[in-house]
């Protein structure tokens, strides 16, 4: 019988490596909490944590946000928000409804990325009156299971969403 070294070394060194690991408690090195289900405004497509502000013309004539429920949801889902700004119901701006909005389940989105678009109606008033502003803040959310949160993940992450409406009269 022939001693083959490379074969002995090969097998040593398995047995040196296979005892080699990090046996690792979770419990330990580990925090991990579900977050709740929740809406907030997103771009539909990107996880970003933070919106930019939406700039569009007064004759643009309309601009829109999503508002998504990224863990999807098996009921519709009642949205209140508030708005502010500089801008003005009826002369700078139109929301149907606003204050309120349906997110309407998709059965047929598999993904679980349920959402909505708020649309905004632009108003080109004739007068030069400088940019004007609109905030839409998230204020409360639920649905048939119960209230959610507001907010990625219940934070001030994409709780708001701005837009800012550029004068053309000037």
């Amino acid at each position: 019988m022939k001693f083959n070294f490379k074969y002995t070394l090969f097998f040593f060194s398995l047995i040196i490596l296979s005892a080699c690991g990090n046996e690792y408690d979770t419990e330990e090195y580990f925090d991990l909490e579900e977050l709740p289900a929740y809406v907030a405004f997103g771009d539909g497509t990107t996880n970003n944590a933070v919106l930019e502000t939406l700039v569009v013309d007064e004759d643009a004539g309309s601009a829109s946000f999503i508002i998504e429920a990224p863990a999807g949801t098996l009921s519709d889902v009642n949205i209140t928000y508030d708005i502010s700004g500089t801008a003005v119901a009826g002369t700078d701006y139109n929301i149907v409804g606003a204050g309120s909005i349906t997110l309407a389940v998709d059965v047929n989105d598999f993904q679980d990325r349920d959402q909505v678009s708020l649309d905004i109606e632009i108003l080109s008033d004739g007068v030069i009156d400088g940019t004007k502003t609109l905030t839409l803040t998230l204020t409360s959310a639920s649905n048939a299971e119960g209230s959610l949160a507001v907010g990625r993940g219940g934070t001030d992450f994409l709780k708001s969403a701005n837009l800012e409406i550029s004068d053309v009269d000037m």
